[in-house]
């Protein structure tokens, strides 16, 4: 493989069941199925990403490339991409930038009242890695 984007489930902000029991409904699927972990404090969020990177890297070829989208949190106290960066220590990655992405845009969460830069995520940032190692 030479491409991995992802994004995982944010730390405990998100409810991933009830946020998408409408997409789940039109692809046949029932949510109370599907095993979503929630994740309260950032050192197990940061374990389980860790845990993904380490998949990901058994799986992307030397020289493919890591795109994994992550968010602020608790009003931008939390940068997810610090979390991730910490996680890939020792992995064979090599860390090529993180992009952020802040823009004016009508969220999604804006019909559950959540305006923008108010509260929730308001950026995208994607952190990007490169698998090293002999191809």
């Amino acid at each position: 493989m030479s491409l991995v984007v992802t994004s995982p489930p944010f730390l405990d902000i998100v409810q991933y069941a009830s946020d998408n029991w409408l997409r789940c409904w039109f692809a046949g699927i029932d949510v109370n199925t599907v095993a979503i972990g929630i994740h309260r404090t950032e050192q197990a969020w940061t374990s389980m990403v860790r845990s993904t990177l380490a998949e990901q890297a058994r799986i992307v070829r030397p020289g493919g490339y890591i795109a994994f989208e992550v968010g602020e949190v608790r009003n931008g106290k939390v940068l997810l991409e610090r979390l991730v960066w910490q996680a890939a220590e020792g992995l064979p990655f090599e860390r090529l930038a993180v992009m952020v992405n802040q823009q004016e845009f009508t969220k999604t969460a804006n019909c559950w009242g959540v305006s923008n830069n108010a509260s929730g995520t308001n950026t995208n940032r994607v952190v990007v890695f490169r698998r090293t190692g002999l191809a």
